[in-house]
């Protein structure tokens, strides 16, 4: 039950995080009652979520009138209050121990007296709770429970609490009739609340600062940890001996025999709450991970109550790696406190073993590597392992993990560490057989990021920056209105407006926004269905956004680096590049901090430079903001070894002085999702300003899986001509392989051309030089430019172009320069203004033509503003690009930034898969 939805949502945002299925709603009485089906340690759960009201009355009649139709095992009220103790700060949690009603008394000729009346909780689930893996501060006290809201230091109820209810550590509105009803139904019942504010005077600063979105979720955190361990009459097994239970310890969480992965704790993969709870008596407290954002709401003393029937037997133990009644007192700020600086592990000095690799997505990899190599190499189970941190975009490491891992994916990885929990939840739905044990229900958080959206700050001040915010459908509108909405500004200098967005298949921003824009169109974001997928009006909608869309790509990096270099040419370039932009709100405040792609990168072009000359400027839509949680997932099949360094890195990784050094300084937030108390980058001067919003849940595995199934007929449409070096050296052997290079470019010719559609148009060149090809050019066109689905000479286009790839030979040398020339005009004479128009590049080296134009003349070409802008995308295969420049790289790279795509490198030519993945998810 809860009064508000402020209490109401981080409950149900909090069991979709730990995998709990949505069963409907349906309305018992008038109240509407949602239900889940949720499986814990001992029982498989069926939960019934509802809204009641407020005031303890209120709450009396409708926990009464539910308990009569539901008949629940167990039933728990969770929310939020405001604490009457110094050492319970807000974040904290105080789980009940018994309430107070504090109205209770006889008025005489002397005065009032108080006559208390009180009602004990459930101690089996106060054990429970006290034992439950969670993150937050957790108190057990008696809770103070009357019909006011107290923000106050003095006056007649402080005092009454003060003289009276000495014992109470917070007050709240509804716990008393809550209880009362449940003790008359013989209901097992529990109080959950989080600390808001300190009823002192300072509520209205602290609501402000999105104490209640923390407190309501990290109650919501705590409450469903209790279901997950709770072990009601007649269900789980009897506890092992201390002998088997030692070995199941060391074993990392199996039993002899057992066949279910053993579920650990730390349901913190971002879709709770952030902060943590002050600690007290002599159960001493322990931080929770959450990971939510502010959510709108002003009021405290409100409540949440979860109906929750045992429906089967047990399925697994848990382990305790922290439980709520555990652990030191922290500070009463929101810095991640659940682990000490210095790792729990000894450190060794050689490593006798292959090391624990961690896939990490490109805006994190750097700062997790760097704090690997400052971890060090650790000591456990007998071996001593090192850390290893390897960079794989999101959605392709999902792909890879769903599809078993071969050989050619690389080294697989023992942790998967994507920048959202929606990759998680996509590969759980995807998974098959074997391949679907890998993945655990849920994962704790290694740091945090809202998606924004990102405007150059001269645009966003014309749009009344940071007093004015929108909506995701009045974003949908502007991008459906792209021609004139610059115009209509008095800034038609500027063009139209220009969206820029991610690949919702490889990235993670991407995905949230294109979540957002279904959103934008039916009003739900968690309960998105495949109905709302698959409805052609939705469609239609979404499909209009899209067309605003500059290009896409695999990360937003890409769209910095060339946000930068316009920025670096002048202002007017920069806003005449994008209007708008998807970000994680980390990657702004990197980006004006002087990381030109908007995070810490080994890549020399990303390292930290001036800050730009035009900032952007974060907007956090009102309606709801999809958040980034970035989880630490630890994958199935560890030996004892692994399992041990994995979680004591992850610890490592969330402490405060470990957070400090290796990810505040790139603009995260904490991994309870809290911004850090003192941040330089997290502020309104550096395009992040303070705002109240709700976090937006996101939609199940099953739902996001169709929802990437039918993207490609929404996006923006394609107009791309691929040209593919056939010179000499593509016969060279890649070491180690025994393939060639052409060889191995042919086994990925369905990476190249299997993302298009019918919409797209596709063309394909070759080319080497011209003795060789029989001509006068250096290239021949193989398949003419057109619809990709269309028949040529009895096949389709798309046949023709995978043949022609097949039957490629290398010989001669390298022309590149004329061919790209030509390339130009022919896309500039069949330039489609409502597509991206690019050229795909693909050589294994340099210009060898001396005759042909000079590479100043091209560059000219290329940048000349008088036609049409044609993007150019340059992968250089092989270690022989351009021998002049070290790298192999610096002609590609100055083609690919002239032409306002990006430089891909494949000088590892074995990678070229991946490689291409990049490149064509850019369309």
């Amino acid at each position: 039950m809860t009064a508000l939805p402020v209490e109401f949502f981080p409950l149900r945002e909090r069991l979709g995080a730990v995998g709990a299925r949505s069963l409907g709603q349906r309305r018992v009485g008038t109240i509407i009652v949602q239900t889940f089906a949720l499986g814990g340690a001992h029982a498989s759960w069926t939960v019934h979520l509802a809204q009641v009201g407020m005031t303890n009355v209120v709450a009396a009649l409708g926990t009464h009138g539910l308990l009569e139709v539901l008949r629940p095992d167990v039933a728990l009220l969770v929310g939020i209050a405001g604490s009457l103790k110094e050492d319970i700060p807000p974040g904290d949690v105080v789980v009940a121990t018994k309430v107070y009603e504090i109205h209770g008394a006889k008025v005489t000729a002397e005065g009032r007296g108080a006559r208390p009346d009180a009602v004990d909780t459930s101690h089996a689930l106060e054990q429970t709770a006290l034992y439950a893996q969670v993150g937050a501060r957790c108190h057990f006290k008696p809770i103070a429970s009357g019909d006011v809201v107290l923000d106050a230091e003095s006056g007649d109820i402080r005092h009454r609490l003060r003289t009276t209810y000495q014992d109470a550590a917070a007050l709240e509105m509804e716990g008393f009739g809550f209880c009362k009803a449940a003790q008359r139904h013989r209901t097992e019942a529990l109080v959950i609340r989080g600390i808001s504010d300190r009823a002192d005077g300072a509520k209205g600063a602290a609501d402000a600062g999105g104490g209640q979105q923390r407190a309501a979720a990290h109650a919501a955190e705590v409450a469903v940890a209790v279901l997950v361990e709770h072990q009601p009459d007649g269900a789980g097994a009897t506890p092992p001996s201390p002998v088997r239970w030692s070995r199941f310890l060391r074993s990392g969480g199996r039993l002899p025999g057992a066949g279910v992965p053993t579920r650990r704790g730390g349901a913190g993969d971002g879709i709770g709450g952030g902060g943590g709870k002050g600690g007290g008596g002599g159960k001493g407290p322990r931080r929770r991970p959450a990971g939510t954002g502010p959510r709108s709401g002003r009021l405290r003393g409100r409540a949440k109550l979860a109906w929750l029937p045992v429906a089967a037997g047990a399925v697994t133990l848990g382990i305790v790696l922290q439980s709520c009644g555990s652990g030191a007192t922290g500070s009463d700020d929101d810095r991640p406190t659940s682990a000490p600086v210095v790792p729990t592990l000894a450190a060794c000095a050689r490593t006798d073993t292959a090391p624990l690799v961690v896939a990490a997505s490109a805006d994190k990899s750097e700062p997790m590597r760097r704090a690997a190599q400052a971890y060090g190499n650790r000591a456990a189970g007998g071996s001593c392992l090192a850390v290893k941190v390897e960079e794989r975009n999101s959605g392709e490491a999902m792909r890879a993990l769903v599809d078993g891992w071969s050989e050619s994916d690389g080294t697989r990885p023992d942790v998967w560490a994507p920048a959202g929990s929606t990759w998680l939840s996509l590969a759980r739905a995807g998974a098959r057989g074997a391949n679907a044990k890998q993945f655990p229900a849920r994962a704790q958080s290694v740091v945090q990021s809202p998606l924004t959206v990102a405007m150059p700050k001269p645009m966003a001040d014309v749009l009344n920056w940071p007093e004015t915010r929108f909506t995701w459908r009045q974003l949908a509108q502007w991008a459906q209105h792209a021609d004139g909405f610059w115009a209509a500004r008095k800034k038609p200098e500027w063009g139209s407006f220009k969206l820029g967005k991610t690949n919702p298949k490889y990235s993670t921003s991407g995905l949230n926004a294109t979540v957002a824009a279904f959103y934008a169109k039916t009003g739900t974001s968690g309960e998105l269905g495949v109905p709302h997928i698959e409805n052609p009006g939705n469609q239609a909608f979404v499909r209009s956004i899209e067309q605003a869309a500059v290009h896409y790509g695999d990360t937003t990096l890409t769209f910095l680096a060339n946000l930068r270099e316009a920025d670096r040419s002048s202002p007017q370039k920069a806003m005449s590049y994008i209007s708008a932009v998807t970000l994680e709100e980390s990657s702004v405040a990197a980006y004006n901090a002087g990381y030109p792609c908007g995070a810490l990168s080994a890549d020399k072009d990303c390292r930290r430079t001036t800050p730009p000359d035009t900032p952007l400027v974060s907007f956090h839509p009102k309606d709801g903001v999809p958040f980034s949680d970035h989880p630490y997932i630890e994958l199935n099949g560890m030996d004892s070894a692994r399992k041990a360094v994995a979680d004591d890195f992850l610890r490592y990784l969330q402490s405060p002085a470990v957070y400090k050094a290796q990810f505040a300084p790139y603009g995260f937030r904490t991994h309870t999702g809290a911004i850090p108390a003192g941040s330089t980058l997290l502020t309104e001067a550096n395009g992040i300003p303070e705002a109240q919003f709700t976090r937006m849940p996101m939609p199940e595995g099953t739902v996001l899986a169709r929802l990437l199934q039918i993207w490609p007929g929404l996006r923006r449409r394609a107009n791309v001509c691929i040209l593919i070096d056939t010179s000499e050296s593509m016969n060279k052997v890649i070491p180690g392989t025994g393939d060639s290079k052409l060889k191995r470019l042919k086994q990925a010719d369905s990476r190249l051309f299997g993302e298009f559609t019918a919409a797209d148009r596709v063309g394909l060149w070759k080319f080497s030089d011209a003795f060789t090809l029989g001509g006068e050019n250096d290239y021949r066109e193989l398949v003419p430019l057109g619809p990709y689905r269309a028949r040529l000479a009895g096949s389709t286009r798309a046949e023709l172009l995978t043949a022609n790839v097949e039957n490629l030979t290398a010989e001669g040398a390298t022309g590149l320069n004329d061919t790209l020339d030509a390339a130009l005009k022919a896309m500039r004479a069949h330039y489609d203004p409502r597509a991206i128009n690019a050229i795909v590049l693909l050589t294994d080296g340099f210009n060898e033509d001396g005759d042909s134009l000079s590479d100043a003349a091209l560059e000219r070409e290329i940048k000349d503003p008088s036609q049409q802008r044609i993007r150019i995308f340059t992968i250089a295969y092989g270690s022989e690009a351009d021998p002049k420049d070290k790298q192999g790289s610096s002609a590609l790279k100055e083609i690919a930034k002239d032409g306002g795509g990006k430089y891909y490198d494949a000088k590892k030519a074995e990678t070229i898969d991946q490689v291409i993945t990049s490149v064509i998810s850019n369309f």
